[in-house]
């Protein structure tokens, strides 16, 4: 099922406002700057950001949900007894997959 329009706003409110508050100080924008032009060499300015988050449709949340999901999901478990973790084939069919 499609993200509505109002949940993909809320989305979109809601992951502006993580970008825009971890960047309240000087330390955190220097800290973004050195690691956006380590990783890529570019920078992208927090405006930037924000304008292609508006630009996420709900086709694009579809596209790359399938695409997540098309091999499966990944399991990972630690401790001596997994016996209670459910098998691949039980996940995935929460996914529907």
């Amino acid at each position: 099922q499609d993200v509505s329009e109002e949940e993909l706003s809320r989305a979109r409110n809601m992951l502006k406002c993580n970008v825009l508050t971890c960047l309240e100080s000087h330390h955190m924008v220097f800290e973004d700057i050195g690691q956006q032009l380590l990783c890529d060499s570019t920078y992208i300015s927090p405006a930037e950001v924000c304008e292609r988050i508006d630009r996420v449709t709900a086709a694009d949340i579809r596209r790359v949900a399938t695409l997540a999901l098309s091999n499966g999901p990944s399991i990972a478990c630690i401790g001596e007894d997994i016996s209670r973790v459910p098998d691949h084939r039980m996940i995935k069919s929460w996914f529907r997959i």
